[in-house]
């Protein structure tokens, strides 16, 4: 697996639309790989919600994965801005761009910036298709909930470090 090349920078009020392209994009084609289609669909429908969305990627310490030819956002990753137990909120690889490292490689700088500004626990909800790249950050998979989401149950999975 080649790590693919990329930018890395904080995010910007501009880049909203495109990182809610990306997590469309990523539930609507990844997530069937891992639930029905209606589940990806519900999944999905978060990147719709303009306000809501804003809000999940601007107030978080949340940064953006670009390509360094154009500055084209390819993911993203989002943790919890304070504290000394953070949330991850967010890591979304545009669905081209998966499978070669990106996840992976954002979810570790995240995590060095936020334990960098103090941060020494985190957790996080992830998906059957996320698990993976957080148990292998370290992380410990607590526990397993289904819990509805736009009218659709859901299983998640809480995962912890620190």
């Amino acid at each position: 697996m080649r790590l693919t090349a990329f930018d890395w920078r904080p995010v910007e009020a501009p880049d909203v639309p495109a990182l809610a392209s990306i997590y469309r994009d990523a539930a609507r084609e990844l997530g069937q790989l891992v639930y029905t289609p209606e589940q990806a669909s519900a999944w999905a429908s978060f990147a719709d919600d303009e306000p809501g969305f804003r809000r999940y990627v601007l107030e978080s310490d949340t940064w953006v994965a670009a390509r360094p030819a154009d500055g084209a956002p390819i993911g993203f990753c989002g943790i919890g801005a304070a504290g000394e137990s953070r949330e991850v909120h967010a890591l979304y690889v545009a669905p081209a761009s998966t499978r070669q490292g990106l996840g992976r490689e954002m979810l570790a700088r995240s995590l060095r910036r936020a334990e960098a500004a103090g941060a020494r626990r985190f957790a996080a909800w992830v998906t059957p298709f996320s698990r993976p790249v957080f148990l292998a950050a370290g992380f410990a998979w607590t526990r397993t909930v289904s819990e509805p989401f736009a009218g659709t149950l859901f299983e998640r999975y809480r995962v912890e470090r620190g």
